[in-house]
């Protein structure tokens, strides 16, 4: 009897020090001396993958990464003590079963921004309060984003074109090796 108890302390002690661990793990961004080599390793994690280089008027790179079925997500770049590396922004995007997605996102200088993403062809499938919005050509025009100023998801539909922030875009990686 006195053998069980001892095991059942055992046992809970163990799944405690397991949990408290995980809770003080930190995982560090890697990071680099110059936002070129940032750029450069964050190509190499992503080979499979198409990427897009979306500059914003607010002076900030956005990454749009597109890969396997239609999934998308979105990255930016983090500078911290003259070191730089590229972060996760978003959750992953599917559009797997749909011509539409958006979310929105808060950048790692701060900027809040909504985006839009969707499929070559597929504008007249979108909400009609979102037709108005600007959008930009990615991945050589086989798709389109849009980028704009603000949480704007749970906004009144009947509100004014929010304002777009990209001044321009660029694929970095592609799939088919056009870049």
């Amino acid at each position: 009897m006195r053998l069980k108890y001892v095991i059942l302390a055992v046992l809970t002690i163990s799944v405690l020090v397991s949990c408290q661990k995980g809770e003080t793990d930190v995982i560090e961004d890697e990071t680099f001396p110059t936002e070129k080599e940032a750029i450069h390793h964050f190509l190499d994690e992503n080979p499979r993958s198409d990427v897009e280089r979306i500059d914003t008027t607010d002076k900030e790179e956005v990454f749009l990464v597109r890969s396997g079925n239609d999934q998308y997500s979105l990255f930016g770049m983090k500078a911290a003590k003259k070191e730089y590396s590229i972060v996760k922004l978003t959750a992953t995007l599917s559009l797997h079963n749909t011509a539409w997605g958006a979310g929105e996102m808060t950048t790692a200088k701060g900027k809040d921004y909504t985006f839009l993403i969707g499929k070559k062809g597929k504008q007249a499938e979108l909400d009609p309060a979102k037709k108005a919005y600007i959008f930009s050509d990615v991945y050589a025009g086989d798709g389109k984003v849009s980028l704009n100023k603000g949480h704007l998801l749970e906004e009144d539909k009947d509100s004014a074109v929010p304002e777009s922030v990209i001044e321009t875009t660029e694929t970095i990686s592609s799939l088919d090796g056009s870049s």
